[in-house]
């Protein structure tokens, strides 16, 4: 009876004292308004524009661990290059006083504007709403951090063609394309299979092609692409992709026509899994 009567004692001690500490919870623009962080936003040069176009400090200022979430669809704006949204929401833990850098996914607002660099400066800006707000949410649920995702956004910001949701995944340009005509509540339009522009699987359209190629080893299966990018560092022609590209050595060979794409300068550039790997620069009016 002694030994019972000492373990109902232990137990009833440890109920009676909890270790558990509780963690403070943040929206983003709620944390930064009540000062709990200081924040620095800076374009990313290890991503194109698309992907994780930018990259954030923080800072926590308590002598407590916070959590702060970024939602999707918050947007950070520049006087230098295009705003841009967050397409995946981001939940980051910092302990007291602590700093952390972190890439954020999100997509440009203004293709007549240039991309990000590192020298640029962001600011929060507000949260986005309505058919682009929608478009963001559904972007981050199919994973499309791509140029389609990037296209798609832009017909919504800039009002560009639907048919401009084009790219190798054919079926993933026609459900953007799709789902972008729901929003706006307008017809799908048709696909011209002659047109160049919008046809990236059909290498019969070029009338007149330049071409290069790139030697690079896999350490692991990649989604690799090669993108062509204006002096303006936007993407204007996805020239390669493949999402499950096997390790080992390759030799990506590419080509884009030079009828349709005449600036006297692109940047090529390898990506693997959203990183920058090789920037080749072409100038294919001087050939």
């Amino acid at each position: 009876m002694k030994i019972l009567a000492l373990c109902i004692t232990i137990l009833f001690s440890v109920a009676e004292n909890p270790t558990t500490t509780s963690i403070s919870e943040y929206q983003f623009l709620d944390a930064l308004e009540k000062k709990v962080l200081i924040s620095e936003v800076l374009g990313n040069p290890d991503s194109p524009h698309y992907v994780q176009p930018i990259q954030i400090t923080l800072t926590n200022t308590l002598d407590t661990s916070v959590k702060v979430t970024i939602p999707n669809g918050q947007t950070f704006t520049s006087t230098e290059v295009q705003d841009v949204i967050v397409t995946q929401e981001e939940l980051i833990a910092l302990g007291p006083k602590e700093s952390k850098t972190v890439p954020l996914y999100a997509m440009c607002m203004q293709q007549y504007e240039s991309g990000s660099n590192e020298l640029v400066s962001y600011t929060p800006g507000t949260i986005a709403q309505g058919n682009l707000a929608t478009l963001a949410k559904e972007i981050e649920e199919r994973k499309d951090f791509n140029t389609l995702g990037q296209y798609a956004v832009w017909v919504l910001t800039d009002e560009n063609q639907l048919n401009n949701i084009s790219g190798f995944d054919e079926e993933e340009a026609l459900y953007l394309k799709t789902y972008t005509a729901n929003l706006l509540d307008v017809p799908v339009p048709e696909n011209d299979p002659d047109d160049y522009l919008t046809n990236y699987n059909d290498t019969g359209l070029i009338t007149r092609s330049a071409t290069g190629n790139f030697k690079f080893y896999f350490s692991s299966e990649s989604a690799v692409t090669i993108a062509m990018f204006d002096e303006n560092n936007i993407v204007v022609r996805e020239l390669y992709n493949n999402p499950n590209t096997p390790k080992g050595k390759h030799d990506l060979e590419f080509k884009f026509d030079v009828e349709v794409y005449q600036d006297k300068v692109y940047y090529v550039r390898l990506i693997q899994d959203g990183e920058i790997q090789i920037n080749m620069t072409m100038k294919p009016r001087n050939g």
